[in-house]
């Protein structure tokens, strides 16, 4: 028999305090989950430019091999730099896919939906990479690096500065043996004689000019 004294409560929603505990609850859910999904995203990235550098420098090994074991290089260009004009004469003959040129962690990937014009310098929009034109495969060692994420603006200045792309955490960078790895400084060019690595953005006088041949890197970009 129901009790005709007992008041029943019918609750239909949350107190305002419940409310602000989930939001909070919420709220510590995502600053755990952003960076953590920002990371994630970043390294799938990474492994995508990973797979572009590879096969730009399979590019190149495949020009060299058809080209005394010279590098392109295009030594009739009128600028500071020619690096951009000496890569863009593997395409589209040895890279087809002008996408293979954009990093996806690069700010200005792919900006410039322009179709590529054959042995002209690749723009900044064109092309997340810098390039040393000055080698070849019978000279130079396989740990020499040539080709990686574009330099940052101003390497003379900023001597331990990353490469932009990849949030400045370092860049990846492709040898003459074909082999691409990722480091976390520039300092990760050839080995001298005290143990020490070259900088892959400046030569060894830290000019940021091109490299004079040998061991020495200097990755550079027309247009960085």
């Amino acid at each position: 028999m129901v009790n005709p004294n007992r008041t029943i409560t019918n609750r239909n929603g949350f107190t305002l305090i419940e409310l602000l505990v989930v939001v909070a609850i919420i709220g510590v859910l995502i600053g755990i989950l952003l960076p953590v999904l920002h990371r994630t995203r970043e390294a799938a990235r990474r492994a995508e430019c990973t797979s572009n550098l590879k096969q730009v420098v399979m590019g190149l090994v495949m020009y060299s091999n058809e080209s005394n074991e010279a590098f392109p290089s295009d030594t009739a260009y009128a600028g500071v730099s020619p690096a951009m004009k000496g890569l863009n004469l593997i395409f589209p003959l040895y890279v087809k896919n002008k996408g293979t040129f954009n990093c996806p962690s690069d700010s200005n990937s792919g900006n410039n939906t322009a179709s590529i014009a054959e042995d002209v310098a690749f723009t900044l929009e064109q092309c997340s990479y810098g390039y040393d034109r000055t080698h070849n495969r019978v000279a130079d060692e396989a740990g020499v690096a040539i080709l990686a994420d574009r330099p940052p603006a101003d390497p003379v200045g900023n001597q331990t500065d990353n490469s932009p792309n990849h949030d400045g955490q370092g860049q990846n960078i492709a040898y003459i043996d074909g082999h691409v790895e990722f480091a976390k400084t520039p300092l990760a060019g050839w080995y001298f004689s005290d143990g020490t690595r070259d900088h892959i953005f400046l030569n060894s006088a830290l000019s940021g000019t091109d490299s004079v041949g040998g061991t020495d890197t200097a990755i550079l970009h027309d247009n960085p």
